[in-house]
């Protein structure tokens, strides 16, 4: 289909019950993202048999059968069959399919396949297969013939099998016989969808690999002399006046003073060396915690900083920005300008997050303690200050014992030092105060890297792609099964159902190479087509602890339908020295006759331009695929088109896809 097709057009938005809203809106969405570098999906044309076994089991599981039908077909039908790859390639056929979506070549593959793998020799994977087969016969011929033998063997099977088989199958086997399978189980999906410590390990899928910190050393603060002729003029005067001090009578008097003025002066260079180095070294760290001219839009660094800090603030702590302010800037000035020309900065932001939010919990766990430094502000050697007046006192005395000596050196002494001292002080008071910052950045630095190295310990055991999908499947199913309880609904009344998953808003995204987006939180809305009528149900999925809430639902006959409409359009996108590709944009919307609309469906791109289009069409793809949306189009077609003629629609669906199975 290309261009625009529309059908009874109406507009979007869904409604659950009341005023409740249940907006799907399954395509690409400004959030953050996580792209994990594995090879879980990775295919090439030259890959060998292994290598693609190895792929196409990881595309099943993680909600793509389409593409894994692909692979495990190239397999059976090229001479590198098994009876592992047969189960798997007819497991993938028959998920997410219905009776109506079921051909006549399907049924004949499947049967070839079946020949093939009774000439292999028993395992259990052919047992798995055979009771696959049973089933779809059971399905098949609508009766309870041989139910006993079949549902008995599919307890035999080990519990993986169990819920592959329960999972793809879901479409064509429900009913009593859903309800005697699930009797049959050995995992209960209740609690298996809690296993292999989901609490704590699913969050780590959306976590990036860190980046390794660097040290940084604050910049030393000192007084910019922009003339710094008085200061040498200044100097030689001193020195050369000193010199002179020496052509004259050598008195006590002069010896007095002489001594004075060279203790003195030594205390005060000594111990305001000490002084000025403290003062310089808290206003370097000063500096560094104080809002540098930054521009007028706040960078990724700036934004990722801000929203770590929030997430960190304590309870009830209502000054929190302005005590966390000056850790803030310092990461927000450090970060800017190691990052300033990164090749690859928002993958470089990202990976920083665990830095920014090791320093946002620092700055909480010493609240309310502190005020808004870095570090409590490290205390100067005592007395060093009354030490250095102190010296500039007897300087003063000796200088005045000289003048009674009749040394007249002793004025330019005094004007030479006045200009010379204060900048021989704050020389090496700033190389003092540098190693005082060299010491703070080894410091800071080795507690950074001590962190660095404890959260890449803890993301070791991080969730792949598989075990997220594994866990998402097991949440629809539980969520599924708690809306036919919740409506009372018996599943001999259950005709078919529909689960879609779309974003929940403001949740983060991750991804591997060639793999569907998965996001921290869903919306997941349950449609269970009855044969008295419809229930939609709506609820809230985090996917990282399994809670449910907030749901919403709505119940309604098939003659309040009013219309469908289903709008697609193509786009072409363009990527520098590649084909062009065509992406198609689809909007399905449902709405009954009170006006109410039920239902709001879309997959589409929504990138700036069309060079960054590639990739995510691709995510949006997959997004759909994954969304359960390929399977709800054409049902809830059909159901609106025809309101309650739809189920004897869908028994003639039933009846031509049991001829099709049996030719």
């Amino acid at each position: 289909m290309s261009g625009d097709t529309i059908v009874d057009g109406i507009e979007s938005q869904n409604i659950a019950s009341g005023n409740a809203q249940v907006d799907q809106q399954i395509g690409t969405q400004v959030v953050d993202s996580v792209f994990h570098d594995t090879t879980i999906y990775n295919v090439t044309e030259g890959d060998t048999a292994e290598r693609r076994h190895e792929v196409a089991p990881a595309y099943l599981t993680g909600d793509l059968p389409r593409r894994a039908e692909e692979l495990f077909a190239e397999l059976v039908f090229s001479g590198h069959q098994s009876t592992e790859r047969i189960y798997f390639y007819v497991l993938a056929v028959l998920s997410e399919r219905g009776f109506g979506d079921l051909t006549a070549d399907h049924a004949r593959r499947i049967r070839d396949v079946g020949k093939l793998c009774a000439s292999l020799p028993e395992d259990e994977w052919s047992q798995a297969h055979r009771v696959i087969r049973s089933l779809i016969e059971l399905v098949r011929s609508d009766s309870g013939d041989g139910s006993f033998t079949a549902v008995t063997a599919f307890g035999d099977l080990p519990a993986e099998r169990q819920d592959e088989i329960s999972r793809h199958l879901s479409l064509l086997v429900t009913g009593v016989l859903d309800q005697q399978l699930d009797a049959e189980r050995k995992h209960e999906v209740s609690t298996e969808r809690f296993s292999r410590k989901r609490d704590e390990r699913a969050r780590k899928f959306f976590e990036p690999d860190p980046t390794k910190p660097a040290r940084y050393r604050t910049r030393t603060s000192t007084t910019d002399i922009d003339d710094r002729r008085p200061v040498f003029i200044g100097g030689t005067v001193a020195v050369l006046s000193v010199a002179g001090l020496f052509f004259g009578p050598m008195s006590l008097l002069f010896w007095g003073g002489l001594v004075l003025l060279i203790a003195g002066s030594a205390v005060t260079t000594r111990y305001g060396i000490e002084h000025t180095g403290h003062v310089l070294h808290l206003a370097s760290r000063r500096d560094a915690a104080r809002p540098a001219d930054a521009p007028t839009e706040p960078s990724q660094v700036d934004k990722l900083i801000e929203r770590c800090f929030r997430e960190a603030c304590p309870l009830d702590a209502q000054d929190w920005p302005e005590y966390a302010a000056g850790c803030r800037w310092y990461l927000r000035r450090r970060f800017n300008d190691w990052l300033r020309y990164d090749q690859d900065y928002s993958q470089t932001v990202k990976r920083l997050k665990w830095l920014f939010d090791w320093h946002a919990r620092r700055a909480a766990q010493q609240w309310p303690g502190l005020d808004s430094q870095l570090q409590p502000e490290p205390a100067a050697r005592g007395g060093a200050r009354n030490r250095q007046v102190a010296g500039a006192l007897v300087t003063v005395a000796g200088l005045a014992l000289l003048g009674f000596a009749h040394r007249w050196q002793i004025v330019p002494i005094a004007a030479g030092s006045w200009f010379a001292l204060p900048a021989v002080i704050e020389f090496f008071a700033a190389r003092r105060a540098t190693r005082f910052l060299l010491a703070d950045a080894d410091a800071l630095f080795e507690q950074e890297m001590a962190e660095y190295k404890r959260w890449r310990d803890e993301l070791s055991d991080r969730p792949n792609d598989s075990e997220i999908a594994r866990w998402l499947a097991l949440d629809k199913a539980y969520i599924k099964a708690e809306a036919l309880r919740r409506g009372d609904i018996a599943e001999r009344d259950l005709i078919s159902h529909i689960v879609l998953n779309e974003r929940a808003p403001y949740t983060r995204r991750g991804v591997v190479p060639h793999g569907p987006p998965r996001y921290e939180a869903y919306q997941v809305m349950v449609i269970l087509l009855t044969r008295h009528g419809v229930r939609a149900s709506r609820v809230h999925l985090d996917l990282i602890t399994g809670e449910i809430k907030n749901e919403a639902w709505n119940v309604f006959g098939y003659d309040r339908i009013a219309s469908a409409s289903l709008t697609v359009q193509e786009k072409t996108v363009k990527r520098p020295e590649e084909p062009d590709r065509k992406v198609r944009n689809r909007d399905f919307r449902l709405r009954l006759l009170d006006g109410m609309e039920i239902l709001a469906v879309s997959d589409h791109v929504d990138v700036e331009n069309d060079t960054e289009a590639d990739d995510e069409a691709e995510l949006n793809q997959l997004a759909a695929a994954t969304s359960g949306m390929d399977v709800a189009l054409p049902m809830l077609e059909a159901v609106a088109h025809k309101g309650r003629d739809w189920i004897e629609f869908e028994n003639d669906r039933r009846a031509m896809w049991s001829r099709n199975w049996s030719e």
